[in-house]
């Protein structure tokens, strides 16, 4: 028997997890700052903007297409759509802190990834028809194209989504909710039809599994 080899192993684990819930969480102050100025009309603030949340939410896109709408939609042209709606509709932004900002980028993702699917699902796509239009592109638009088709998932991210699609169903989407959507844990029990107690459960439950994973 090694005595030591459980409280070794403890401690590896307890090293994982703390590592890779820095890389599912995010500082709360400088996205706050950065939305006050892009608010007060700064440009640069909302490109540090695209630049803090769009390798997030192109990973959550990813996710939420699966391998099957991976095969028909290209997950750059969601993010870039995604992202200019959200500029501009910034002023109508009710929440004032990165992680009400974070949840109000998922929501319109998977509201423009629905539409995608619903569009082609319905089999009437047409040559002219563009996620972001490629004619008579404002600056804004056109920037956000362009920074877009130049997001990568860096390799901590890239091994995230391969982890997170090796579990179970519910663990994957109490981490997705929570964890990358920012939701309450009352908001991922309605859309769960769970408790949030229950949820917080299944959410521990899932760090553990993802922890393993990728370790």
């Amino acid at each position: 028997m090694k005595p030591n080899a459980c409280p070794v192993a403890a401690r590896n684990r307890r090293g994982y997890r703390r590592s890779v819930s820095s890389l599912l969480d995010m500082e709360q102050s400088t996205g706050t700052t950065l939305l006050r100025r892009a608010r007060e009309g700064s440009r640069e603030a909302l490109n540090d903007l695209f630049e803090r949340y769009s390798a997030r939410l192109l990973a959550v896109i990813r996710l939420r297409m699966g391998r099957g709408l991976r095969s028909r939609l290209d997950s750059r042209d969601i993010l870039g759509a995604s992202m200019l709606k959200a500029f501009r509709k910034l002023d109508g932004f009710a929440g004032d802190d990165s992680r009400t900002l974070m949840a109000w980028l998922a929501r319109i993702a998977e509201n423009e990834l629905r539409d995608q699917a619903d569009f082609h699902g319905r089999g009437k796509r047409d040559a002219g028809r563009d996620v972001v239009p490629s004619g008579g592109l404002d600056e804004l638009a056109a920037d956000v194209r362009t920074q877009s088709s130049r997001v990568v998932l860096d390799e901590r991210l890239s091994q995230l989504e391969r982890a997170l699609l090796q579990l179970d169903e519910p663990q994957r989407e109490v981490i997705l909710l929570r964890k990358l959507e920012e939701m309450s844990y009352v908001e991922i029990g309605r859309r769960l039809n769970k408790s949030p107690d229950a949820c917080r459960m299944l959410l521990a439950r899932a760090m553990t599994a993802l922890t393993l994973k990728m370790s």
